[in-house]
């Protein structure tokens, strides 16, 4: 073995030690988080005997607390895979679910989702938490690209034959061509309370069905984000 390969063994030790210990502490983590959590719950059924500017900063803690479980989610997926929970479901139905999701958060910022999906395409065996997953990250990272006013479209449709396309577009702020080859690096962001693991992640789902995640973007106009699905594997899943 040389010194490289006995270094880069080390490296891996290293990090699959630190991924154990990241993992620990979260969980950790989570039990005052709960505490935190349930608090607040119980100041919310009182807003009523309360002042407004203390239900206010009650609000602000629950948005807090909402980031830090987010943040949370994305680390641990990170440093562990979970089994799959294989069931025959529909991008489209995953589709509008997230969509659902993250429409006040869209309102919130006067932000228009239009949304065009394509019935005919089949059906796959996935893990329907980990495409929600992804779906929402995509979203997520839309929306908060996009000034006051913007607009996001979503599209499923069949491109080449029969792969299965699933594509969201914004006008946002677009990222730079320093960054285009750093945004699926582990850590890497340009937010400033982003952890860098949200596209790392989706990609590292995403490869688990053999779909490629890719995007086009120009700065000062939008983004493009697609999702190529394996279409042998849908309809072998399938039973086509």
């Amino acid at each position: 073995m040389t010194m490289s390969q006995i270094l880069d063994n080390i490296q891996d030790n290293k990090l699959q030690i630190m991924g154990k210990l990241t993992a620990s502490l979260l969980h950790e983590i989570r039990n005052p988080l709960s505490a935190i959590k349930l608090n607040l719950d119980y100041l919310n059924m009182i807003e009523g005997e309360l002042p407004a500017e203390a239900n206010e900063s009650i609000e602000v803690c629950k948005d807090a607390l909402a980031r830090i479980q987010y943040l949370m989610d994305n680390v641990l997926t990170f440093a562990r895979r979970s089994a799959n929970n294989l069931n025959d479901c529909s991008i489209n139905d995953i589709t509008n679910s997230a969509v659902n999701i993250m429409l006040p958060s869209a309102l919130k910022k006067n932000i228009d989702i239009k949304v065009f999906l394509d019935n005919g395409i089949p059906n796959g065996h996935y893990d329907k938490s980990k495409l929600l997953q992804v779906f929402l990250n995509l979203i997520t990272n839309a929306i908060e690209s996009c000034e006051s006013g913007g607009k996001i479209i979503i599209n499923t449709y069949k491109e080449d034959g029969d792969f299965v396309i699933w594509k969201i577009e914004d006008n946002g702020s677009g990222i730079s061509e320093d960054d285009k080859e750093k945004v699926f690096q582990d850590f890497f962001t340009s937010k400033e309370k982003g952890t860098g693991l949200g596209l790392s992640v989706c990609k590292m789902l995403l490869q688990e069905y053999q779909a490629d995640l890719y995007f086009e973007s120009t700065q000062g106009v939008g983004t493009k984000f697609f999702i190529k699905f394996n279409p042998n594997l849908m309809q072998k899943e399938n039973g086509l």
